[in-house]
């Protein structure tokens, strides 16, 4: 079965998705949830599986496969409950793996038992949501209490007062606890995934992270990365400097199991000794709000770390939501200002050098730097005593590996990249909709192709990588005519012309190369282009449903300025700010989303009605 279930819609338009600076490729796929099943209970999700067939709008061919599906989801689901087994992801990767239920169960409890991270506050049940819906009243009241006494104390404005409250009542759920397994790793560890999106504190976090990222990037000229495409890219400019020598070092290393564990105490500490030591020069990118403005509002997220798992309500009192955008730029800085001052001020004074991340992977760049194998080889000491973090271990040499990336060069300082895949990960999974925003087979397969070409710097590199994703289509059911038709369309679009028996042809690879890449450089540009207009004309986007009726956007969008100038203490201060609507597309289900409970009832998560 092909592991996208088809939800017979206009498929998005094909596009280069690896360019993604948005907040939400800061979150992996289990920390979302579709909008559709935003207000369904699990025992609502039958419900759905059973009127996959029943759209009025279908063809005919489109129900019969729906009706296949359907089908196949139901019989997956009666095997599963008839063995006692789960179903779930993998953490890095979209392959699924089945565990008998009871043992999976005991293997999260232990995880919550045996790390210390989690507090257990109260036992809850559909029977009696009060205890949770108490907590989550309980959280809205202390934001809405600390930004009111911001507000009104003049140390926050209007616009920033909006930004970081909570959304609507309705709206708002306490976050959520599930585990995956992490399947790169020897015994599969599990990884808590706690989900934050529509929590109440995710304005709060949404803003601070970005006034973080803003500092951090700043002093240590650290870029986020979209993707690998976008690592590649960079480091191929890297190389056109001048800057890439036979004696250049990579380094990479991932900070997760910190940002699970670090103690809030100190975590705070370092961040109030960067703000002393740069608060000063970066009053711009803090939007004019004071080193005790910011330490206050991060306290008011870390101490309102409350979720639901198995029926308990637990408070985070270690480390930091997983789903929550405030996490990772907290930890670089408690990690590079409390941990290893030394690696920032090496950091500042190679600005020639590449320093990135992806989410909580970092690649480095190096040449000739004194005594870097005492700042680096043994990696960071993490001076915690509980919970217990090993030191950070960090990889080094002339090659390494991110990501689905190999990257490195050879003796003459040449640039050799490509895609690796790990043993331990499912060989032969298909393109994502995750990966690429859209879930129609001939775009995946092309969107794969491109993902390709932009990461392998030679032809053989690509040529391997063309067959793997050829074998894995074939593995997952595609027949060979429609694999040969897309590959000859996705040649065609850029111009190179072959006949569909494309395996016994030779295709000037270095041409196809750099035509797309220059289609990716004019992307970055026009991006670029359209972030600029956006600050200079004081935009905030508003994203929403494109099934909703033309009309209901433009009706929402004057309510929200005639309430906000109602409300506001000036009322001029939304004269120059523009609310901008703009249609979200919906894109199909996975099987995933069928078949993985993963969420608490709906009444523990959500306030009273009346509230």
């Amino acid at each position: 079965m092909v592991e996208h279930i088809m939800k017979f819609i206009k498929d998005l338009q094909i596009k280069d998705d690896s360019i993604n600076t948005s907040n939400d490729n800061e979150l992996s796929h289990h920390h979302k949830v579709p909008r559709v099943l935003g207000d369904l209970d699990w025992n609502d999700i039958t419900d759905m599986i059973h009127n996959l067939d029943s759209h009025t709008e279908m063809s005919d061919n489109a129900r019969q496969e729906a009706q296949q599906h359907k089908q196949t989801i139901l019989s997956i689901q009666s095997n599963l409950a008839k063995e006692k087994r789960i179903m779930r992801a993998s953490y890095k990767g979209y392959s699924f793996h089945t565990y008998a239920a009871k043992r999976f169960q005991q293997k999260a409890s232990n995880y919550i038992k045996t790390t210390g991270i989690y507090n257990m506050i109260n036992e809850v049940d559909r029977t009696n949501p009060e205890v949770s819906q108490q907590c989550l009243n309980n959280i809205i009241k202390d934001i809405e209490m600390t930004l009111n006494t911001l507000l009104g104390s003049k140390l926050i404005t209007d616009p920033q007062y909006l930004l970081m409250y909570p959304q609507l009542r309705s709206t708002i759920r306490l976050n959520y606890l599930h585990f995956v397994p992490d399947t790169c790793k020897d015994h599969k560890p599990l990884q808590p995934i706690i989900i934050c999106k529509n929590g109440p504190t995710w304005n709060l976090t949404l803003y601070l992270s970005n006034i973080l990222w803003s500092m951090f990037n700043q002093i240590t000229g650290c870029r986020k990365f979209s993707s690998g495409d976008d690592i590649v890219y960079t480091l191929e400019q890297y190389v056109k400097d001048g800057y890439l020598l036979r004696t250049t070092q990579f380094g990479t290393f991932n900070i997760n199991e910190i940002t699970l564990k670090f103690s809030h105490e100190m975590a705070i500490k370092a961040l109030e000794t960067f703000l002393g030591l740069y608060g000063s020069q970066l009053q711009t990118i803090s939007e004019g709000l004071t080193n005790e403005t910011i330490l206050q509002l991060v306290r008011l997220v870390l101490r309102n770390q409350f979720f639901i798992y198995e029926n308990k309500l637990y408070q985070q009192v270690y480390g930091s939501a997983s789903g929550s955008l405030m996490t990772i730029p907290l930890v670089c800085i408690y990690l590079f200002f409390g941990q290893s001052s030394s690696l920032v001020q090496t950091l500042m004074n190679k600005k020639k050098e590449v320093f990135g991340r992806y989410r909580d992977d970092f690649i480095l760049t190096w040449n000739n730097w004194t005594g870097k194998h005492q700042l680096l080889s043994n990696g960071f000491i993490i001076n915690q005593q509980h919970p217990k973090i090993a030191s950070l271990p960090i990889s080094i040499g002339t090659t390494i590996r991110l990501l689905d990336l190999e990257l490195g060069h050879n003796h003459n300082g040449c640039l050799l990249t490509k895609i690796y895949r790990a043993p331990k990960t499912d060989g032969f999974e298909i393109p994502n909709k995750f990966d690429y925003g859209t879930s129609e087979p001939s775009n995946l397969l092309k969107l794969a192709l491109r993902h390709a070409v932009k990461c392998c710097s030679h032809e053989k590199y690509f040529q391997c990588e063309r067959t793997h994703i050829e074998l894995s289509h074939l593995v997952h059911g595609f027949s060979a005519d429609f694999i040969d038709k897309c590959i000859a369309e996705f040649y065609n679009e850029f111009g190179i012309k072959t006949n569909r028996d494309h395996r016994n042809e030779n295709i000037p690879y270095d041409t196809l190369r750099q035509r797309i890449l220059d289609n990716y450089k004019q992307q970055l540009i026009l991006m670029e282009e359209q972030k600029q207009q956006q600050r200079q004309q004081n935009i905030i986007r508003v994203p929403y449903p494109s099934d909703w009726d033309a009309q209901v956007p433009i009706n929402m969008k004057n309510d929200v300025l005639n309430i906000l100038k109602s409300c506001s203490t000036n009322k001029n201060a939304f004269d120059d700010m523009k609310f901008e609507f703009v249609p979200r597309p919906q894109t199909p289900l996975t099987i995933n989303d069928y078949l993985v409970d993963k969420r608490p009832p709906l009444c523990l998560l959500t306030l009273p009605n009346d509230a």
